[in-house]
């Protein structure tokens, strides 16, 4: 018996939880949000989608916090969404206390749950809310930014998405890396004479959410199909390789960087030590840099909460 709560009915959250409902291998869902009669219209639209597909998921949309009890997986969109012009981490401040209200509301009636952090900035985010609830959490990392990456390489190179490997690591966002050594087309290591540059596609990477986001208002299709195949992947203890940001300690404080580990039940082991030294170099880099702004940040966020 898989139970899967799903924190937050927006867009992104409404197009992950349809997907993984629709997959037919959860056999309960909870869809929480605090906008008035939005998670039980959902339910009802998710009830008539079960119907058609013959699946006998039990789902429960509701306004009461109380009723996220019990779960084995619990994905976390709510907060506040990043809008044209806006970097994930300037989101930081506000959704951060949004984390520390659902940590005191929703850890203590489902202990050893794994948590799925989506809400941006999603890698801080994780890190908050695992530091407030004392409750393992993963982010949804770069696994995003993986998938982008081969899409990217299999439109210009002209072959099947499917035949492209490789990973993207460090911080979620602007400063995620592809991580060459991991990328091969068709068994083969990726090289620039196959046709395509590094840095374009790394360019395409950065600046295609930004591109999207001033288009269309979101991100949703995307990030909605990959994030559920890593709530897949843990309900059906699928071991598969992804790059999801799983916590680090570093200094002070438990983080969230993203590196190829294996998802399932547990998350592990990394794929890390597999890496090459420039690759690692990043990774190292993209540490150091994520515990430096998340430490001035939360600095922010004690002030904010201090001057109330």
């Amino acid at each position: 018996m898989t139970k899967v709560a799903f924190i937050g009915a927006g867009k992104i959250g409404q197009t992950i939880a349809f997907n993984v409902i629709m997959g037919g291998y959860v056999d309960e869902a909870i869809i929480y949000d605090i906008i008035p009669e939005l998670p039980e219209k959902f339910e009802h639209e998710l009830r008539h989608a079960l119907a058609s597909r013959k699946l006998k998921t039990e789902v429960l949309g509701t306004n009461n916090i109380d009723d996220v009890s019990g779960s084995d997986i619990v994905v976390i969109t709510a907060g506040k969404p990043r809008k044209p012009g806006m970097s994930r981490r300037d989101l930081f401040v506000d959704n951060a206390k949004i984390m520390i209200d659902l940590a005191d509301k929703i850890a203590k009636k489902n202990r050893g749950a794994i948590y799925i952090m989506v809400a941006n900035p999603v890698d801080m985010m994780a890190s908050v809310f695992m530091k407030y609830s004392g409750e393992y959490t993963i982010s949804t990392g770069d696994q995003v930014e993986t998938m982008r990456m081969r899409s990217y390489l299999a439109k210009k190179l002209k072959v099947p998405v499917y035949d492209i490997n490789g990973y993207v690591g460090g911080e979620h966002g602007e400063d995620a890396v592809v991580l060459w050594s991991t990328v091969t087309v068709k068994g083969k290591p990726f090289t620039e004479e196959m046709g395509v540059s590094k840095s374009e596609v790394e360019d395409y990477v950065k600046k295609i959410p930004g591109e999207i986001i001033r288009v269309m208002g979101g991100t949703t299709w995307g990030p909605g199909t990959i994030i559920e195949e890593i709530v897949r992947a843990i309900a059906l203890n699928e071991n598969k390789v992804m790059s999801i940001a799983f916590p680090h300690k570093y200094e002070d404080e438990v983080i969230h960087v993203s590196e190829p580990v294996v998802v399932g039940k547990t998350i592990g082991p990394s794929l890390e030590p597999l890496l090459d030294e420039k690759d690692r170099w990043h990774l190292m880099a993209s540490i150091k840099d994520f515990y430096s702004v998340y430490k001035e940040n939360l600095k922010q966020l004690e002030e904010s909460i201090s001057a109330k």
